[in-house]
């Protein structure tokens, strides 16, 4: 799909109080989905937005409007050997209050569930209870963000050229959506906040930042694990101060 096609389900998302989806539409991912057609399965573009665009739209709605959003704490439902289930408490001073659960599986779940379940869980949940206030809600996509749907394709059983396997055996391809400009340009605005520095600097440090968390540059980073970074420097920013929307 054209950035214009992106623009068109992004116009068709509508507006969310003093934002819109256009405005966001950096953050929004097609990834392949597996759709039943008659007796067929047929690969389509769906879209979806990542968690931390959801998180941006909702910080500027509420900046714009002058009124606080909150995070609660993670409410833990689940946690064994097998997986990590939280729900997470969003609530707006517009909007109301808004639940959001997500799991991490970890024992068959990703590298990053597995190494980082409450990370992986807190970030997913936190997403589902932005789109329930209807940041992010794409047609199509539910309450699932980017972050989810890459997880969901990248499972332990999987096809001779590394595709998936659905339940009864056929083999589909599966992409990994790379990380957007717009995550490139705010993990680098992060970066500098947080150290200082010059652009150049920033760079290098967060090669080593990305280095460090999945042995590679950031040039070679995936939408998920700038998500992942971004939403680690942002906890980090706000360490200490009340959970609320951040100020620009």
């Amino acid at each position: 799909m054209t950035r214009e096609d992106v623009l068109a389900v992004a116009r068709k998302a509508g507006d969310v109080g003093t934002v819109t989806h256009e405005e966001f539409a950096d953050y929004i991912v097609m990834l392949e989905a597996q759709r039943r057609i008659g007796d067929d399965w047929q690969t389509v573009d769906q879209p979806y937005m990542a968690v931390d665009g959801k998180l941006a739209m909702a910080n500027e709605d509420h900046r714009k409007q002058g009124k606080r959003l909150d995070f609660g704490e993670p409410k833990v439902l689940i946690n064994n050997e097998d997986q990590l289930t939280l729900l997470v408490t969003v609530t707006s001073e517009i909007y109301g209050t808004r639940h959001g659960i997500a799991t991490s599986r970890k024992q068959n779940g990703t590298r990053a569930e597995r190494e980082f379940p409450w990370e992986v869980a807190e970030t997913s949940a936190i997403g589902r209870a932005l789109t329930a206030m209807g940041y992010g809600l794409l047609p199509g996509a539910g309450l699932a963000s980017a972050e989810d749907m890459l997880r969901a394709g990248s499972t332990t059983q999987t096809g001779g050229n590394g595709g998936s396997v659905d339940k009864e055996g056929r083999e589909y391809p599966r992409r990994t959506a790379p990380m957007s400009n717009n995550q490139r340009n705010k993990l680098i605005e992060l970066y500098i906040e947080r150290f200082g520095g010059a652009e150049a600097e920033a760079l290098q440090g967060l090669d080593a930042v990305f280095e460090s968390a999945f042995k590679h540059t950031m040039a070679e980073a995936t939408l998920a694990e700038a998500s992942k970074i971004i939403s680690q420097m942002i906890s980090a920013k706000t360490a200490g101060a009340p959970k609320s929307a951040v100020k620009k």
